[in-house]
């Protein structure tokens, strides 16, 4: 099947994901969705941080159910494997954030979600 247009899932995730309010952002995250990784880095509080890496499968459809993995280079033993419908994800590499130093991170919602079970439909 040949991969959709910008504008096919522009049309598909908007919905699910704030709309033409939040145009730019979605046109960045679906972009970032179609490379299925993200290079980031998490800053921690009195500490130097953690870079981590977060990729997933291929998907077409914001209500599909993409399988991700979370891994810390420096820590080969820290192992997260996870589903998710994808407009999910969609949402929270929307709100990624560009740290000081000029690496990414993805918002505190995806990490409560991941380590507490937070609701990622409940904004903390």
């Amino acid at each position: 099947m040949p991969p959709l247009s910008d504008a096919a899932l522009r049309a598909l995730f908007a919905p699910y994901c704030g709309g033409v309010a939040r145009e730019v952002e979605l046109l960045a995250a679906l972009q970032l969705l179609n490379q299925q990784q993200l290079q980031g880095f998490r800053s921690v509080e009195g500490g130097l941080g953690h870079p981590y890496t977060l990729s997933w499968l291929a998907v077409r459809s914001p209500l599909e159910t993409t399988r991700c993995n979370l891994r810390f280079p420096e820590r080969p033993d820290l192992l997260y494997d996870f589903e998710l419908v994808t407009h999910q994800l969609v949402s929270w590499l929307m709100d990624c954030r560009e740290e000081e130093h000029g690496s990414v991170d993805l918002p505190d919602g995806f990490w409560q979600w991941l380590l507490l079970g937070a609701d990622p439909a409940v904004e903390v």
